[in-house]
């Protein structure tokens, strides 16, 4: 069965392309869900998922909980991994048959993957990795994203349609979401004649899925008030004695005392803790907007004027690496 046109049912939409991970919905999907239809009024929120036969199925009844007004399911076994050529080919099609006003995506590795492929094939601007999105008030999409190496930020307004952008994970809180309707669910079965791939996979292996630190209730975080690597890597002391997730600033990331993968800020990952503990961190504009979502902020800096000490819900000024000493030892004694 070719395409159906249903432009008819989808005029002031959103359309989010939700990704499926071993039978389950992406997070970001789901935030970037959450979030529109909490924020964007007078705009229906679809999905859009294209995915293999068993995938689908796994993820049937968790689709149907997001909160969409329509999920279009565009399935076939040959989607059974990700293939950027197809599945750009596939979804550039069906948006130029349904005319979405708004197109969302997660800025994952196959999100940043896919979308400028299919911007391209759409002729349609893209702003990535964003950080913030609303509508002005003719219902056009306004993104913000972080700009000049994370120190300013920018909102943009796309002069194409549909107005597409990528959002980062942890960008948005997953919130309730109360809708009276029971989502629809339509599947497609596209046309793949003529259709072809540019990549051959020769070989591949599957990892199991790794925990998600950015999703850890408790996280921990050291910077260069931190001084040298010795005293970072108290970090992991404290945080495995608290059952934190450890994290670092770009700062400290750039001095090789930790790794890029635990780097919070705009060029690393946003989190949403219930609790984010900085230490010597002094809170450069990317790094405030990786940890807008944190319920609370504790920030412990020698400097009372830092932008982190201004914007944390407690705040205590001292040296870092001492306080940091200080609190592993009474854990310890506490445990003895």
């Amino acid at each position: 069965m070719k395409l159906t046109n249903v432009r008819q049912i989808m005029t002031n939409q959103t359309l989010v392309f939700i990704e499926l991970n071993n039978g389950h919905v992406q997070k970001v999907s789901k935030e970037i869900i959450s979030h529109a239809i909490n924020n964007f009024e007078n705009t229906e929120v679809n999905g859009l998922v294209i995915a293999d036969n068993k995938s689908v199925q796994l993820a049937q009844e968790e689709l149907k909980t997001l909160g969409l007004k329509r999920l279009y399911v565009l399935e076939d076994n040959l989607f059974d991994r990700h293939n950027t050529c197809i599945f750009a080919d596939i979804a550039a099609k069906f948006i130029q048959e349904n005319n979405p006003d708004i197109l969302l995506m997660g800025a994952t590795c196959d999100g940043r993957d896919l979308a400028p492929r299919i911007a391209s094939k759409l002729n349609a601007g893209l702003t990535a990795d964003c950080t913030d999105l609303k509508l002005d008030e003719n219902g056009k999409l306004l993104a913000t994203r972080p700009t000049y190496g994370g120190k300013m930020m920018a909102t943009i307004i796309s002069k194409t349609v549909p107005n597409f952008a990528t959002v980062r994970q942890g960008a948005f809180k997953l919130k309730d979401i109360n809708t009276n309707y029971e989502t629809e669910i339509i599947s497609i079965n596209p046309e793949l004649s003529g259709m072809c791939s540019l990549i051959e996979i020769l070989y591949s292996e599957d990892k199991p899925p790794q925990e998600d630190w950015t999703c850890a209730e408790i996280i921990v975080a050291g910077g260069l008030g931190l001084k040298n690597k010795e005293n970072f890597d108290l970090i992991y002391k404290f945080s495995s004695l608290l059952g934190a997730k450890p994290a670092a600033s770009r700062a400290a990331v750039e001095q090789g005392w930790a790794p890029q993968s635990i780097q919070v800020g705009q060029t690393g990952s946003s989190v949403s803790p219930k609790l984010y503990i900085a230490f010597g961190i002094s809170g450069a504009m990317q790094h405030l907007v990786g940890i807008s979502n944190a319920d609370k902020v504790i920030a412990i800096n020698t400097d009372k004027n830092a932008p982190i000490m201004k914007s944390a819900d407690s705040a205590l000024v001292g040296d870092a690496a001492g306080v940091l000493n200080t609190l592993i030892s009474d854990i310890e004694n506490r445990s003895n």
